[in-house]
Formats: C-alpha cells, sequence, structure tokens
C-alpha cells in the first residue's frame, strides 16, 4: 500500500496529532468500570461525557462494485491506513470485533449492523469502547460509527458518509480526530481505485446535484465535519470484545 506519508493531504492530520488516544484503562472512571467489568457500553452518556455527531460526505468517482471490492471485508481495513487485523468471529457478522494495531495503538471495534446488498446501499456500523489520552485528559467512546456508501449518478460513483455518534468529555478535540480519519480513510480508498477526481453531477433520484468534493481541510468534505450536541441517550447492548478487559484507542496518525 503506499505510504501515508506520500498523501497530499496529510497535513489534515496535524488536528489530530494533538490528540492522539492511548490506550488505558480507567478503573476509577464509570465508563471504563462499566465497560472493563461488562464488555459494554454505558448506556448513554454518563459522568462528565457529553453527546456529539461528526459527518463527513466524500464522493468517489467509482461503481458500487469497485468501492466494495474494497469496503466490502470487516477484516480489511488496509484502506483504513492498517495492514493486518484479527476477528474473534466471523467476517461480516453481528458481534464480530476486529483487533489491531494502529501505528503500535491497540484497538477494538464489534460490528452491530452489518448490511451489503447486490445493487447497494452498504451499511456497516460498529461501536468504539472507551478510551483516554492522559496528555490532553480527553476520554470518549461510540456506540455508533457508522458507513454508508450509496451508488449515485447512474451508478457511476459512490457517496460515503461516516457518521459517528460519540460521548466524549471533549467533543471539539473529539470531532476533529474523527473528522481528520474519516476523510483519510475515504482518500486512501480514492487513491487506491486510481485517484480520479470527483467533478459531480446531476442526480435527480438522490435529491438533485451532488457537487464535487469541498476544498477546505485539505480536500474533501461534502457537507462535513461538524461536531454538533444531539440528544443522545441509546446504550449499546452489544460486547464490545467479549472479555471486556481491554480499552480501546480512537487511532490519531502520525506523519
Amino acid at each position: 500500500m503506499p505510504s501515508l506519508k506520500s498523501f497530499p493531504f496529510a497535513t489534515i492530520l496535524v488536528l489530530a496529532s494533538s490528540s492522539i488516544l492511548t490506550t488505558a484503562l480507567q478503573a476509577g472512571s464509570s465508563a471504563f468500570a462499566i465497560f472493563n467489568s461488562t464488555g459494554r457500553l454505558p448506556n448513554g452518556c454518563i459522568d462528565d461525557y457529553s453527546a456529539a455527531r461528526d459527518e463527513v460526505l466524500y464522493t468517489v468517482p467509482y461503481t458500487y462494485p469497485q468501492v466494495l471490492s474494497i469496503i466490502g471485508s470487516f477484516a480489511n481495513i488496509t484502506w483504513n491506513g492498517n495492514n493486518a487485523t484479527t476477528l474473534n468471529g466471523t467476517d461480516n457478522t453481528v458481534g464480530t470485533a476486529r483487533s489491531y494495531e494502529y501505528y503500535g495503538i491497540p484497538l477494538i471495534e464489534t460490528i452491530k449492523t452489518y448490511e451489503k446488498p447486490v445493487n447497494g446501499p452498504y451499511f456497516e456500523d460498529h461501536t468504539i469502547a472507551p478510551s483516554y489520552n492522559p496528555a490532553t485528559n480527553l476520554s470518549l467512546y461510540a456506540p455508533t460509527n457508522a458507513l454508508t456508501a450509496t451508488p449515485v449518478c447512474g451508478g457511476t460513483a459512490v457517496t460515503l458518509n461516516f457518521t459517528v455518534d460519540f460521548c466524549s468529555t471533549d467533543v471539539s478535540a473529539a470531532g476533529e480526530i474523527f473528522s481528520s480519519l474519516h476523510l483519510l480513510h475515504a482518500r486512501i480508498l480514492q487513491e487506491f481505485l486510481g485517484n480520479e477526481t470527483w467533478n459531480g453531477c446531476e442526480d435527480s433520484y438522490h435529491g438533485g446535484a451532488i457537487p464535487p468534493n469541498g476544498t477546505s481541510f485539505g480536500g474533501g468534505y461534502g457537507s462535513g465535519p461538524t461536531a454538533t450536541p444531539i440528544a443522545f441517550t441509546g446504550g449499546s447492548t452489544t460486547p464490545c470484545f467479549g472479555l471486556g478487559t481491554v480499552a480501546v484507542a480512537v487511532a490519531a496518525l502520525f506523519l
């Protein structure tokens, strides 16, 4: 795979680099205590956590089958900038968790919903367990980290929608991390498929014109990112990994 340093948009990672989340067990925090003892996320945002949502939209000029050839396996995370992962169950199955290291940081993510119809849209949603960065005193967890891939413009392109609902002690900093990572994932996917530029199209079936990707933040938001407070109250009844003794990190990338 191409080196991340070769991407012209690598400067977007500066926002994330100051908020690297490292693996830690925080037994004194209710969020971590719940996860460590049960393997499940808290029910809603508790203690000093606030609720927020971050959304990144990005369109790639490739067909739905081409996009699925890259993103259509929960075990394949090369388009996230990684080469190896371990599953604790069957690929693309609700309840299966993947564990891997992202630049030396251990990660665990568990499938909540998985839908891959032949003609789209593709939908995958997974949890992120409690994470803590002692350097910035930032904690977060995410009951929903979803990706939708929808064929548009007569099947000549696919719009990716990365939406994460999360709880954090600093929603602004956490939102920057999620925005940076999700845009990076979209750009790596585009690079893998040939790195053609999306110039927009008219698509009456999907509500009108689908514009070119934006130029802010290094090259590509449709209508994001945002970190907007929302009324999130739902928790997760899906085990985040089974044993429930490992806290997960959200990886910020190293340049």
